[in-house]
């Protein structure tokens, strides 16, 4: 028996049957390797690392793709780049597993004034979503356009991309429908896969899978305090409180 069907066994994790050879390859090395990042932590650890090995089977796949791409006889270039900012406007839906690793990061890498600066901008955006619920307002977490927590940024956040800066104005500023965004359609329908493929693992793991709101979460995840992810790797449901979401398009 080899490495993968140990893990499999041992988790009890069952791989989606019946896909194409190429495609059921790709999904059980991230099956596999979200597994084996769980179980070369174990507990805490362990939930922290599959996170991030399931955030970057993302990463790989599109530091693969090209950058420059035809849409209707047009080359277009990716338009993402550091200090735009107009998709950070748009609701995003995270798992458990992430607001805490987000909590862990915000933690240990902020200072006492980033931390209150993160706190008034979460209280101002609370405030102007009563007043305005359908409005764009900007993630707290974003500042002079850059995000603060990068790094370890939501997976929703990660699949986000588009080639045309002005279609993203006008879709996150003027409320235009997302389904004019120039999108790669590779990128768009392997970064499902990688998503179905991190959900049996992490239901293997008995790791919650639902998407619930980023923000409210992460509120939630900062004060349950320094053993959130224990708690979280124990079993516990830090986010009870908080209703399922639909998770966020691809900008489709």
């Amino acid at each position: 028996m080899g490495p993968e069907e140990r893990l499999l066994k041992k988790y009890g994790a069952r791989p989606i049957a019946d896909l194409p050879e190429a495609v059921g390859k790709f999904h059980l090395k991230v099956v596999t390797d979200v597994l084996a990042g769980h179980d070369n932590g174990g507990g805490a650890v362990g939930v922290l690392r599959a996170t991030q090995v399931w955030h970057a089977h993302h990463e790989g796949l599109a530091g693969s793709r090209p950058r420059e791409l035809n849409f209707g006889g047009t080359a277009k270039r990716l338009a993402c780049a550091a200090g735009c900012n107009h998709c950070c406007r748009s609701p995003v839906g995270v798992v458990a597993a992430e607001a805490v690793l987000i909590a862990h990061y915000v933690d240990r890498t902020f200072s006492a004034p980033a931390w209150a600066g993160l706190a008034r901008r979460m209280a101002e955006r609370a405030l102007a979503l009563q007043g305005d619920p359908l409005g764009t307002h900007l993630c707290p977490l974003n500042v002079d356009g850059k995000c603060l927590v990068y790094e370890v940024r939501p997976y929703n956040c990660r699949v986000f991309h588009s080639f045309d800066v002005k279609a993203c104005e006008r879709v996150f500023l003027q409320g235009e429908p997302q389904g004019g965004l120039p999108i790669d359609p590779v990128r768009r329908r392997f970064d499902k896969l990688i998503t179905a493929s991190a959900t049996v693992a992490f239901t293997a793991i008995k790791l919650d899978m639902r998407m619930i709101e980023f923000m409210a979460a992460l509120e939630l995840a900062l004060a349950a305090g320094e053993r959130r992810v224990e708690r979280l790797a124990g079993g516990e449901d830090l986010f009870a409180s908080l209703p399922t979401v639909a998770p966020p398009s691809s900008a489709e």
